[in-house]
């Protein structure tokens, strides 16, 4: 497993320069602070840990320079592979002796959550599986909550006109948080019809199968793929060939370049419920640093480095930090304001996005 360690500032404010908080005074009598990234720097997921390892990034070069002695920064490299995820962190507890944990995706933040709570070490999550935080002191999720991304798809197919849909869904943490929040609301209000919902592995790469099986329930309106990078492009592919010719709609996991060359195009046109973009402060810093990239929970992953440093003002015990989290209450930061719900989750916006002929993603509301 590779370790990059990386000695850092830690800044005084939250969110970019000029955001700040009456209780964030600048000290020289701030402790040293140590945080453990977890993010896929390999495998499928690539991609997006590339990004928000720029999110760390970019976050490090806008704090304070009087910080830059107390703070630390050490990656690990998980490839979204849960063994890995673990191995990672009880690395970084143990010998590292980090003071909090910032992770990427569901099914990483839940393999860490047993293993923080037993050391009292916080974690920040960049997920949503609200299994993440059951039951747990120790660990957060910080991505919109995923009752809220269903919520704003769901009111844009009633309004759309579409009303049958086939889901296939990734057993995943964060995928089967997302589907299991859409089918609630389609129960709950009886506006649209599941015709079927099937669940494949994370190594499935022939969905024929399946997708037979869904083709003959009856033809849909809408085609919903909650599937990660290596997978979405293929399952795309194949469902075109088995006639399955509904709009594609979604959640997230569209916006990568990669699976939009990978499927010839068919990802164009895709509308989805993501997290809503950060703030145009964040988006120009991070433009100007890397111009042309995607910014795809690298305002989140921003936002956790702040969210830490600026809960360690004055004690760094994992008591302190907790507290500091559980009691925000629309906080500014580079994702919006954020606000706790009380049980260690965040309420971020979200928004509705579509995928246009080059790949990219566009506003649709």
């Amino acid at each position: 497993m590779k370790s990059c360690e990386l000695l850092i500032t830690v800044s005084l404010v939250l969110g970019i320069v000029g955001w700040a908080s009456p209780s964030q005074a600048e000290t020289s009598t701030s402790p040293t602070l140590t945080i453990g990234v977890i993010l896929p720097l390999s495998g499928s997921a690539a991609n997006f840990g590339a990004i928000a390892q720029r999110g760390v990034e970019l976050a490090l070069q806008d704090l304070a320079p009087e910080d830059r002695a107390r703070t630390r920064v050490i990656y690990e490299d998980d490839g979204m592979v849960n063994t890995r995820s673990a191995t990672a962190a009880r690395k970084l507890l143990s010998v590292d002796k980090v003071d909090a944990l910032v992770t990427w995706s569901s099914g990483t933040a839940l393999t860490v959550a047993g293993i923080v709570e037993g050391a009292r070490v916080p974690q920040i999550g960049i997920a949503s599986d609200p299994a993440v935080v059951r039951n747990k002191r120790f660990s957060f999720t910080y991505w919109p909550l995923p009752e809220d991304e269903a919520r704003t798809l769901y009111d844009y197919l009633v309004h759309s006109g579409k009303t049958r849909f086939a889901i296939l869904t990734r057993v995943h943490n964060g995928a089967l948080a997302l589907r299991d929040a859409f089918i609630n609301l389609v129960e709950q209000e009886s506006k649209l019809k599941i015709v079927a919902s099937e669940e494949v592995g994370g190594d499935t790469m022939d969905f024929r199968g399946v997708l037979t099986r869904m083709k003959a329930k009856g033809e849909v309106d809408g085609f919903i793929p909650i599937l990660f990078p290596g997978q979405l492009s293929v399952g795309v592919k194949q469902a075109r060939d088995a006639g399955i010719t509904a709009s594609l709609v979604g959640f997230e996991t569209f916006e990568d370049k990669d699976e939009f060359k990978a499927s010839g195009g068919l990802l164009a046109g895709a509308v989805y419920s993501t997290g809503a973009d950060p703030e145009p402060a964040f988006i120009e810093k991070y433009r100007a640093v890397y111009p042309g990239m995607s910014y795809y929970t690298a305002n989140q992953t921003f936002d956790a480095i702040k969210l830490l440093v600026a809960a360690t003002r004055n004690a760094k015990d994992g008591a302190t930090i907790t507290e500091f989290l559980r009691t925000l209450k629309d906080y500014p930061s580079a994702s919006g304001p954020a606000t706790s719900t009380g049980d260690n989750r965040f309420r971020l916006p979200t928004t509705l996005k579509r995928i246009d002929g080059d790949g990219s993603p566009q506003l649709l509301r």
